[in-house]
């Protein structure tokens, strides 16, 4: 595979290739998590475009979001109708002008697709005038068998993208969201007060967590948002410093918003929720729940009243959730909603949660807690816990059993989840969200049962990247003592001394991959730990140069986090070491395979004496 360097590129130069690329670009990958600023790319390049700014050389720019396209997923339609159908500016465009175009479509929102785009066994449709299900024309577009000529734009949040087969994909771009330096340029642009602003910045660095998500621009505004009022107003509390904090303060600051009394220019502290207020909120934990259990962000009509949820109701949009949940009008002036950001959505996906365990809502705890569990044993465990009040788990058991939950998740959307779970086990963010979430027997012994578990939690069918979850979950229940032994570990001489359990080396993969130093070399070999341990460290590959992974039990699960690495944008890795993995079955080395073709992969040595496979490297 041709290496592409790891560089800046603008979203107007995505289609041309690069000065030693030979290769057409036709169909093109934009990946970024939620919020990082993909559609606000994508209507850059519309706007540059329309004001004959950029590539001039294309005809005709036809963006189509994925939320509109579910709208209509169950119809026919040809591509000529399809476009007139969304864009009645080209009503007299007709199919000789369209094939003899050059035309560029843009299929925004991946993630937010209900369709089903199947690559292996759809039918042929190569006419703009054959009728056709939307996801055929889609298949066939990307594929290259309708309109061969026209490029194809795509956006996805990372874990959607794979709905995509790479071989369809010409290239794949990142948006990587804010630097350090674009996130203080933010701040001081977001609050004119000069003071308050570096007052901001200065507190976002004292939390790793908080400075890491700030790179993404929806999270420097609702830290913005935040911040700003809790330093402006004559209530100032102690300034949140986990996430789940956070986002506690932003919901309260946001559905009060239109509540607070002025004085003298200065706000008065917020009055506390109201009955209402918590019974329109809860309505949306139970909708943010349900959808994301079934991985949906775009939400219907249907979906809000199958939660309680009146559409026309007032206070849905007068102020109290204005900022939190969306609508806006689509194709044939219907309605879609979704929250204003995905890790709100999974915050008040955690808050109705809690507030079933606390209310003892027993059904709706069986159905996540219990139904992909097995052995039966588990199941009838379940039961009895939930079947008898006075036989009730304490929440300890409760986190635990979510985590587990949360571990057997494929794609790891309940990561996020699951850790605002554990912030709000928390006295202090109970305290704080007034009566929402129901009161919970949190005494320090329970909390600190809650916190062993997270530190005992032994899972080997887990991919090293996931196990890390676990680690971020022990920072929103307010312990650092894992972080801090990390610290003293890397900063002593003897490390082959010190003992590392398994919490501990996911804390350290995690430090390493932060770390702005690139390592030298990561041995396996020189950590004393246990085998799982030594798996769980393999994420740290993605920042450093060589990798030393002698018989450490290579699985199917960890090779898929080592391609992950390889695959990751920049790649520092130049030489890789397998001996000894006997084990290493098929499945395994497809996996490496794929990390390997990577055009992102800078690999030049890979040793293995028992790869007997031929790799395109």
């Amino acid at each position: 595979m041709e290496t592409l360097h790891d560089s800046p590129i603008k979203c107007s130069d995505i289609f041309k290739a690069l000065p030693d690329q030979q290769k057409h670009i036709r169909v093109v990958m934009m990946i970024g998590v939620a919020g990082v600023g993909k559609t606000f790319s994508v209507q850059k390049f519309c706007l540059d475009w329309a004001e004959g700014l950029e590539n001039q050389d294309v005809d005709l720019v036809i963006p189509l979001s994925f939320r509109e396209l579910n709208l209509i997923k169950d119809e026919q339609y040809s591509l000529l109708e399809l476009l007139r159908v969304f864009h009645p500016t080209l009503q007299e465009v007709t199919a000789e002008q369209l094939a003899g175009s050059k035309v560029l479509f843009i299929f925004d929102g991946l993630d937010e697709s209900r369709l089903s785009l199947d690559f292996n066994k759809s039918k042929v449709v190569s006419d703009v005038t054959q009728k056709s299900s939307v996801n055929v024309l889609l298949t066939n577009l990307i594929q290259g068998k309708l309109l061969p000529s026209a490029l194809v734009w795509i956006t996805s949040r990372p874990a959607a993208a794979n709905q995509i087969p790479p071989a369809c994909v010409d290239r794949v771009t990142e948006v990587r969201g804010f630097t350090d330096d674009q996130k203080e340029e933010y701040f001081r642009k977001r609050v004119s007060d000069e003071e308050l602003s570096s007052r901001i910045i200065s507190h976002i660095k004292t939390s790793r967590s908080l400075h890491i998500m700030c790179l993404i621009p929806v999270f420097c505004w609702i830290t913005a948002t935040v911040l700003d009022h809790m330093l402006t107003t004559d209530k100032r509390g102690e300034l949140p410093k986990t996430l789940t904090d956070m986002y506690s303060h932003f919901l309260l600051v946001q559905t009060k918003r239109k509540k607070l009394k002025y004085a003298e220019g200065h706000e008065t502290s917020p009055q506390e929720l109201t009955e209402a207020d918590r019974e329109v909120l809860l309505k949306l934990g139970r909708l943010a729940f349900e959808q994301l259990e079934k991985g949906n962000i775009m939400l219907y009509q249907e979906d809000l009243e199958r939660c309680g949820l009146d559409v026309t109701e007032a206070s849905l949009y007068s102020g109290v959730c204005s900022e939190i949940f969306k609508k806006e009008s689509v194709i044939f002036q219907k309605t879609v909603y979704c929250f204003v950001h995905l890790s709100v959505q999974e915050f008040l996906a955690a808050v109705y949660l809690f507030h079933c365990y606390t209310n003892r809502n027993t059904q709706v705890l069986k159905d996540f807690l219990g139904k992909d569990f097995n052995p039966k044993s588990f199941l009838k465990k379940i039961s009895m816990y939930f079947g008898k009040k006075d036989n009730y788990p304490s929440l300890d058991v409760f986190l635990k059993t979510a985590m587990e939950k949360s571990l057997r998740s494929k794609n790891g959307h309940l990561d996020l989840f699951v850790r605002f779970l554990h912030g709000l086990s928390l006295e202090s963010n109970q305290r704080l969200l007034g009566g929402l979430l129901g009161q919970t027997d949190n005494s320090p012994e329970i909390t600190q049962r809650a916190i062993n578990n997270l530190k005992k939690m032994k899972k080997t069918k887990i991919s090293p990247d996931r196990s890390i979850n676990i680690f971020h979950c022990l920072t929103e229940i307010n312990d650092h003592s894992v972080h801090q032994e990390i610290q003293e570990f890397l900063k002593s001489k003897n490390r082959s001394e010190k003992r590392l359990s398994e919490i501990h080396c996911s804390a350290l993969a995690y430090m390493l991959q932060m770390s702005e130093e690139v390592l030298d070399e990561l041995d396996l070999s020189q950590y004393n730990t246990s085998d799982e341990g030594k798996l769980r460290l393999i994420p740290a590959v993605r920042n450093c140069r060589k990798a030393r992974l002698w018989s450490c039990g290579l699985s199917e699960i960890s090779c898929s986090s080592l391609a992950s690495a390889l695959k990751s944008n920049p790649s520092h890795l130049r030489e890789l070491d397998l001996g000894g993995n006997e084990n290493l079955k098929d499945s395994g080395v497809k996996q490496l395979c794929a990390g390997l073709e990577s055009p992102n992969c800078r690999l030049e040595t890979l040793r293995s004496v028992h790869l007997f496979y031929s790799c395109t490297v």
